[in-house]
């Protein structure tokens, strides 16, 4: 009798460690739950305060944070939208490669945000200097994106907009600003085609009439002077062995110094009109860059 009590008991307490072991295991589980939660949250609070400030290199750490830590406790609209700013942190951050792979995986998808990121695929493009690409994606979304929104529209003209101004086709440029209903980007673009700008053709002339001319024209001024200088002078030793009778050292000037730099000026005139008009568009192009963060466009 004896023997069963305490066989009984000992079987009883066994039973009660047992219990306590495996609440204290559910316990357990569910507190490092609970803390991997609470350290995704916080991830995802701080990326988006970030997003926000627009310290986009830490917010897309703390996205990529987020995303590893909770895979497994979020899907759907949620997931993609995480994924749709971490995409543009990428971009942002100069990370086109990382925006370029999540954009791809968004566009892939049937979802709302499958045009949104069309067009942050688009400005991938834009920052690799891939203009026919980002054309490509725009124009796409313009003629098979019927239900698009006012605003997404927009974006698309001033996006197209900026890569006209990019291949220095002012009027396509002014046509999209002005679809985009942009009127700082309309006003900059009128005041970029009404700029003064060199005529390379004409600089060519001047100094194939007289050599330098062209460069001053160009406002290189020493360059000019030197120019006519220079070939001046050639002429001169041209002039001179040819009345001595040195007809040898005359042609041999002519040849090798006149016509050299002769050539030189009419070259350095096309040139210096060249670098004169870039300078003045590329001025302009810098301050409409600047206008709503177009430079990261």
């Amino acid at each position: 009798m004896n023997f069963l009590l305490v066989s009984i008991f000992f079987f009883q307490s066994l039973s009660n460690f047992l219990l306590t072991a495996e609440q204290a295991e559910v316990a357990e589980d569910s507190f490092s739950s609970f803390s991997d939660i609470s350290v995704a949250s916080f991830s995802l609070t701080i990326a988006e305060s970030l997003f926000v400030h627009k310290d986009y290199f830490n917010a897309a750490s703390e996205y990529e944070r987020y995303l590893f830590i909770n895979s497994e406790n979020i899907s759907g609209d949620s997931l993609q939208k995480i994924k749709f700013k971490l995409a543009i942190s990428y971009l942002n951050s100069g990370e086109t490669d990382k925006a370029e792979r999540v954009l791809q995986e968004l566009t892939s998808q049937n979802n709302h945000l499958a045009r949104e990121a069309q067009i942050q695929f688009a400005k991938v493009y834009l920052q690799k200097g891939d203009l026919f690409k980002a054309k490509i994606e725009l124009n796409d979304i313009l003629l098979f994106t019927p239900e698009q929104s006012d605003t997404m529209r927009k974006e698309v003209y001033r996006l197209l907009g900026i890569i006209a101004l990019q291949e220095r086709e002012t009027k396509d440029a002014l046509n999209y600003f002005t679809l985009a209903q942009d009127s700082f980007l309309i006003a900059k673009t009128r005041i970029l085609q009404k700029t003064t700008k060199k005529n390379i053709l004409l600089s060519q002339i001047f100094s194939s009439i007289i050599p330098g001319a062209g460069e001053i024209y160009c406002g290189k001024y020493g360059w000019g002077i030197l120019s006519l200088l220079v070939n001046s002078a050639s002429i001169y030793g041209t002039v001179y062995s040819y009345q001595k009778k040195q007809y040898l050292d005359a042609s041999l000037i002519f040849s090798l110094l006149f016509t050299r730099f002769y050539n030189g000026s009419r070259n350095n005139a096309r040139d210096f009109a060249q670098e004169y008009n870039d300078k003045i568009y590329n001025q302009h192009i810098l301050e409409i860059e600047k206008y709503k963060g177009c430079n990261k466009f």
